[in-house]
């Protein structure tokens, strides 16, 4: 064991600049080594519950989805965000139906901020035109619970109001909006085909140099200690 720790520090005192000038020049060609023509995807997904206030369009998944893949909820409601980006949420923008009335959306771009700035507006568009139709199902039911307990009736008509007034304020009950319970958070976004930055590439680089050092002192003296 002696005289294999004697021939490694040997072999790294003969060696130790050419293997460090070697790691340098690694780590140099890395920082400058062309990154290439692929782009970076980066993907984020969000998740919302859909609201139940009797509206087919907004509480049914299936046309949640058709509405938010196809043209005309963008043209209505993010005009600008779909004349620059039409054509990646054509293609990249997925919507699908989860358990429980769950909507979950995945979108991928070419950058981080980006991917986020579209995924959140959508999200954002969405939950607003779902806030307004809830609210105006509840202004409804409001107005007509307002209406029949104002009214005059006879005796005779007491029983209907009551249970009138009942399955109204029972349906105000139990009518409820969509919910955002996945925002799009850039934090946790996913990269796909991302190719290394310039310093990326140095570590890489020094690494690699570090690692063929390595194996250029160690293999030599291990080899020719298990021949004797």
């Amino acid at each position: 064991m002696g005289h294999m720790i004697q021939s490694l520090k040997e072999r790294m005192n003969k060696y130790f600049l050419i293997l460090l000038a070697t790691t340098i020049l690694l780590g140099v060609i890395g920082w400058l080594l062309p990154v290439g023509h692929e782009k970076s995807n980066y993907t984020l997904e969000a998740s919302l519950t859909l609201g139940n206030y009797n509206n087919p369009e907004l509480n049914d998944p299936k046309r949640v989805i058709s509405l938010l893949t196809t043209a005309p909820f963008y043209e209505e409601h993010l005009k600008s965000l779909w004349e620059e980006k039409f054509e990646e949420i054509s293609t990249n923008l997925h919507v699908t139906a989860g358990t429980n009335n769950m909507i979950n959306l995945s979108y991928s771009d070419e950058s981080e901020e980006s991917t986020a700035q579209v995924l959140n507006e959508i999200t954002s568009a969405f939950m607003a035109i779902d806030q307004d139709m809830f609210q105006e199902k509840q202004k409804i039911i409001q107005e007509s619970i307002d209406g029949i307990t104002n009214e005059k009736v006879g005796p005779e008509a007491k029983v209907d109001q009551h249970r009138f007034l009942y399955e109204l304020k029972t349906a105000q009950y139990d009518i409820k909006p969509a919910a955002l319970l996945k925002p799009a958070d850039i934090n946790a976004i996913n990269t796909e085909n991302r190719a290394f930055n310039s310093k990326e590439r140095a570590v890489l680089g020094i690494l690699l140099g570090v690692t063929l050092s390595f194996l250029w002192i160690v293999f030599p003296v291990i080899f020719r200690e298990q021949s004797f």
